[in-house]
This record gives C-alpha cells, sequence and structure tokens, in this order.
C-alpha cells in the first residue's frame, strides 16, 4: 500500500536543511521521494502558461519507486512557500499546483517567530551576495514590477489557512523553530504522529547536530561591502572579483568575525535585529493571535508586544477550521 505523501512547504530559515538531511531519512521511517530540483523544475520554477501537474506526479512516482515497507514518503523543499527576498510572491499559486499534483497529501508548514526570522532572512541574502543595508532590504519592493521584501510574506495565518482550505485543516500541521528548539524529540514525533510514521521513536543521536549559525550580525557592514567585489547569484557582475560568496573573502571574513575577541568588542552591534525591532515590533500581533487559534499548539513564541499595527482585520471565523491535529 502506498502511504499518504507528506508535502513540506517551508518557510525559509526554520530548520529546513536539518529536517531535509537528518530527520526525513529512512531511519527516521521517512523517505524524500522528490527534493528540491524537482520541486523547482515542476513546481516552481515552471511558467504558469507550461505547468503541468502530470510531470510532477511522474517525479513523485519514480520516487515511490524506493519507498521500503512502513516508511513514509516526503517531499520537503522551502522553495514551495515563495522567496523571502522578493516578498513570497506566488506562494498561492503553489498552493494550488500542489493540490493538483497530489490532492490527498498532508501538509507541513514550518514557521519562526518573526523577530528572528526577519534578522535571519536577511543574512542569508547577504550570504548569497546581496548589498543592501538592513533599512534598505526591509523598505520591500524598489520598483514598479520589481518583487522585493515584502512583511505580509510573514502574516502565517494567510498561507496556513489557504491550505487548510484546500487540504482540509486535519491535513495540516505547523512547526516552529522553537518547539523544535525547546523538544526536539516531542516536536519530532508530533510530526511523525501526524504523518503516519509509526516507525520513528526519537531522533538518532548521531542526527541531533544542527547546522552552523550565520555570521554575526556585527560583520554585516563589511559583508555587504565585500559583495560588491564578489560574484554571486544576486551579484553577476561585481566591480572586481574577489572570489564568490558565499566562499572567498566573504567566508574569511565572516570566520574570523566569530572570534573572541570581535566577540567581546562588538557583541552589542545588531545592526539587523535592531532594524527589525524598530520597524516591526507588534507589526504580526495579530496575525499570530489569528494563527493561534487557527491551530490550538503551542508555537513556544514570546507573547505578543505593543507596536505598529499590521492592519490585519481579525476575522477569525473566516479562517478557522477543525482543529489540526498533533
Amino acid at each position: 500500500m502506498v502511504e499518504q505523501l507528506l508535502l513540506h512547504v517551508g518557510y525559509h530559515k526554520t530548520a529546513t536543511s536539518w529536517m531535509q538531511q537528518r530527520l526525513f531519512v529512512p531511519e527516521h521511517g521517512f523517505r524524500q521521494v522528490a527534493r528540491h530540483a524537482e520541486a523547482w523544475k515542476h513546481v516552481v520554477g515552471v511558467h504558469g502558461l507550461l505547468f503541468d501537474p502530470k510531470h510532477m506526479r511522474d517525479a513523485i512516482a519514480e520516487g515511490m519507486a524506493e519507498l521500503r515497507e512502513g516508511e513514509v514518503p516526503v517531499v520537503s523543499s522551502e522553495i514551495l512557500s515563495g522567496h523571502p527576498f522578493y516578498g513570497g510572491m506566488s506562494s498561492d499559486v503553489f498552493a494550488e499546483r500542489l493540490k493538483e499534483i497530489a490532492p490527498d497529501a498532508r501538509i507541513l508548514i514550518s514557521v519562526r517567530h518573526q523577530r528572528k526570522m526577519l534578522t535571519s532572512v536577511y543574512m542569508q541574502y547577504l550570504s548569497r551576495g546581496g548589498t543592501m543595508s538592513p533599512a534598505t532590504f526591509f523598505a520591500g519592493d524598489p520598483d514598479l514590477g520589481f518583487y522585493g521584501f515584502r512583511p505580509e510574506n510573514f502574516e502565517y495565518h494567510r498561507l496556513v489557512a489557504l491550505y487548510q482550505r484546500l487540504f482540509g485543516a486535519e491535513n495540516v500541521h505547523v512547526l516552529s523553530q522553537e518547539s523544535l528548539a525547546k523538544d526536539m524529540d516531542e516536536a519530532s514525533s508530533a510530526i511523525a504522529r501526524f504523518a503516519g510514521n509509526l516507525r520513528f521513536e526519537k531522533v538518532l543521536p548521531t542526527h541531533r547536530a544542527v547546522y552552523a549559525p550565520s555570521y554575526p550580525e556585527y560583520a554585516v557592514p563589511i559583508l555587504r561591502r565585500i559583495n560588491k567585489f564578489q560574484k554571486s547569484v544576486l551579484t553577476q557582475a561585481p566591480v572586481f572579483g574577489l572570489g564568490r560568496t558565499p566562499r572567498g573573502l566573504y567566508r574569511l571574513v565572516g570566520a574570523g568575525m566569530r572570534r573572541p575577541l570581535f566577540q567581546a568588542l562588538f557583541r552589542r552591534f545588531r545592526p539587523v535585529s535592531d532594524q527589525v525591532d524598530r520597524q516591526f515590533t507588534g507589526r504580526y500581533d495579530e496575525s499570530n493571535r489569528l494563527l493561534a487559534a487557527m491551530i490550538a499548539q503551542d508555537l513556544n513564541w514570546p507573547a505578543v508586544t505593543s507596536g505598529p499595527s499590521s492592519g490585519i482585520s481579525a476575522q477569525p471565523g473566516k479562517l478557522v477550521g477543525a482543529k489540526i491535529a498533533s
């Protein structure tokens, strides 16, 4: 019997790499039947006029052929939630495409408190060759017709509500990175229960290590200027070449800035977090309240704060479905 497919759609920067490399593996009773390359080729990167759900179905079916008894098939790719550098545009389109591809799938959506999320997204932007300051990056769309950062992308309740409508609330599970950090075994067990994985007991000792964190915030003014002189995904034609970000001089300086001396001197200098606090404190409170009501789970997030209004109309009656199974 073919097990029910688990679709993990992101978001970015929510321990997705750890899940793909450490959790969703045969040793834990999971098997990834398609990866980023297939998600890009058949779902995200394909032009809307050329999209055909059959292509991704065929790729999944090919991966299913490797499935062993008792394993849960998984497709895990954060690009399915849209790209945060460009406002998460088309995340709704991708959801609708996935419904065409696998209408009976279970959906896993991983999230993170926005204060940490936005800081991490900016640091990821630097690692891909970005040169904008935090203030400029978070300012959003730079010009008519050119997408940029959009704060509404991180009003998680909107995407969760869409997936609940498409797949049924009982088939959508929300995981916070904070709950994973607090109790890896319990958070992972909740995913396994939701996915119908009867083989999972706990995360193996050899699979518990997390990936290295971003370079420290106090290195940002130097790193973003180095990017002007290195080739990268975001800077294809630098002034002159000093390597390729995230390698070369970028890596050398970033690693060097982790040394204890620099930590002692600059640990209070937080240009990204400070910008996030100034610009977004309170921005997501109403969205997070709505999300909490929708999923009835403890996300292990701090209490809501006062600050700028998000402008979200609180109409939970239009959003809340059946409570999600944990």
